[in-house]
């Protein structure tokens, strides 16, 4: 029953990928991988606008790249992973959702590149510069900026970079704030909904998207891919859930012995209280009615003295055997 379920649900998902391929954009990650990967001189064309900076040809490192560089690594399928005619090496990223932890991501990118790039027993100098460079269909900084460039500079002194030959770049395709080149402001304004027919990039990009949603075998990959991505979300969901019923049974344990010492800790000093009140108000109807009252103050400011007392009168504290 189990395997018809988790059949049936793959099916489900499977139509329902079908019938959104078409509907995808340059923003979906699978398209903007296949578009750039497809026609490398369009992504030549796409890393010029964002630098500001010829590119004489790019080629990619890897097609469709997964990196992972040990076996406890976390596993990460770069987009578009290219270098160009001087080694200078590029990971270009289009990231949709606003997750909080991206500069964390584009530092964990960063290292990847750098692991990759560096033989066993090359020298740190043979490092090329590489760029990490994340399209945003939101502002990741809530500056305005159309485009936020980072690289490592000294605190004391600004004018002091690390000259690490890292950079790492973020563009807003919501931004308005900064100047960029033109090609740069037309397909983030793209990006963002809007579409002018006259920026040759943009038409070229939005002509390579037409044709990538025309691949029959481009589809089937997107759906094998993305069912697969479902699997392993699904697997990771019920993993966390097994662990945190896990650590929930043992945090519930470990709360009811707490809470079982701190009742009957609480529960011995009530019937504890309540022993004593018995047994200071038999002490004293004894007393009372020998007369001795008085010793009543006594038996209250010395212990032994009300051991004495009790004893004298055959007084027993509750519970006693």
């Amino acid at each position: 029953m189990a395997s018809q379920d988790y059949t049936g649900i793959q099916l489900r998902n499977m139509r329902d990928l079908e019938r959104s391929w078409n509907n995808l954009t340059f923003e979906n990650d699978f398209v903007f991988g296949a578009v750039l990967r497809s026609d490398l001189d369009l992504c030549r064309r796409l890393l010029e606008a964002v630098l500001d900076m010829p590119i004489e040809r790019v080629a990619l490192v890897q097609q469709q790249r997964t990196t992972d560089i040990s076996y406890e690594a976390k596993a990460v399928r770069l987009d578009v992973y290219v270098a160009d005619g001087t080694g200078m090496v590029y990971d270009i990223e289009m990231q949709r959702l606003n997750a909080t932890n991206l500069p964390r991501r584009a530092r964990y990118y960063q290292s990847l590149l750098d692991a990759e790039q560096l033989d066993k027993g090359a020298d740190y100098n043979d490092l090329p510069d590489t760029f990490v460079i994340f399209f945003c269909t939101f502002d990741p900084f809530r500056k305005g900026f159309r485009r936020y460039t980072f690289k490592q500079t000294c605190q004391e002194d600004s004018s002091i970079e690390v000259e690490d030959g890292t950079t790492r770049m973020f563009l807003n395709s919501s931004g308005r704030k900064g100047e960029v080149s033109k090609d740069l402001e037309e397909l983030l304004l793209y990006l963002n909904g809007g579409y002018h027919s006259d920026n040759s990039l943009v038409g070229d990009i939005d002509a390579g998207v037409k044709r990538v949603l025309a691949s029959d075998e481009l589809r089937r990959q997107f759906v094998v891919l993305e069912l697969k991505l479902m699997d392993e979300r699904r697997a990771a969901i019920q993993e966390g859930r097994a662990e945190g019923l896990a650590q929930g049974r043992a945090e519930g344990r470990a709360e009811g012995r707490a809470e079982g010492r701190a009742e009957g800790l609480a529960e011995g000093r009530e019937e504890g209280r309540a022993d004593a009140i018995a047994v200071l108000s038999e002490l004293k109807g004894a007393l009372v009615s020998a007369g001795r009252e008085g010793e009543l103050l006594e038996a209250l400011d010395s212990p032994e003295r009300l051991e004495e007392l009790c004893g004298e009168f055959g007084i027993a504290a509750k519970g006693d055997g």
